[in-house]
């Protein structure tokens, strides 16, 4: 039985199957209703990368839900962000020394990219408001994050004419490709806020 009420995700809802009905999941395995159990290989899009269950996760998940669940950001910290922020940085490469905690990585990119507008327009540059991509690449499924994915071979074609137009480039692999995308920067120069480059 299938509830009809539910939007699922990437699903044609006319003639997609049935959803696959799971009842428990355990490390990387996921337990369904008729009793097959299948390998997890994509860690629930990719969080649940320490597989489900996992002892040491669950004990901290249970004890932050007692102490505080959840608090907004704004105006308020709290000890466990106070804790962590200091060590994510002291992995960063380079001169990154602040963190800002977002709820997905759609929601990263959308950040980093009001980040990078916000930038130019405190320096004095408006016009700097549109963001160099490499083509296939893939940064997540809000409006911004959308834009920047490629426009052609990505899963957002049919949004296409909704997003804000970006400026894309292959991602360089050979001297002759790097002197190309050194052109297309110095080109576009007064209007890229920034390069957005899956890591």
């Amino acid at each position: 039985m299938t509830n009809d009420t539910i939007w699922r995700p990437y699903t044609q809802m006319q003639t997609a199957a049935p959803p696959l009905r799971a009842v428990r999941t355990e490390g990387t395995r996921i337990h369904l209703a008729d009793g097959r159990v299948l390998i997890d290989g994509i860690a629930s899009w990719w969080t649940a990368c320490h597989g489900y269950n996992h002892p040491h996760i669950q004990a901290a998940v249970e004890q932050q839900l007692r102490a505080m669940p959840h608090i907004m950001f704004g105006g308020f910290t709290h000890a466990s962000a106070e804790t962590l922020a200091p060590r994510l940085t002291a992995l960063a490469p380079g001169s990154l020394e602040h963190v800002f905690f977002c709820d997905s990585g759609s929601v990263a990119v959308e950040v980093a990219m009001k980040m990078a507008v916000q930038y130019w327009l405190n320096r004095g540059t408006p016009g700097r408001t549109r963001f160099v991509a490499f083509r296939d690449g893939y940064h997540g499924d809000t409006m911004g994050a959308m834009s920047v994915c490629d426009p052609d071979a990505g899963m957002h074609t049919s949004l296409r004419a909704y997003l804000p137009a970006q400026i894309f480039a292959e991602l360089p692999r050979t001297p002759q490709e790097l002197t190309a995308l050194d052109s297309l920067l110095a080109t576009h120069a007064h209007e890229i806020a920034a390069v957005v480059i899956e890591p």
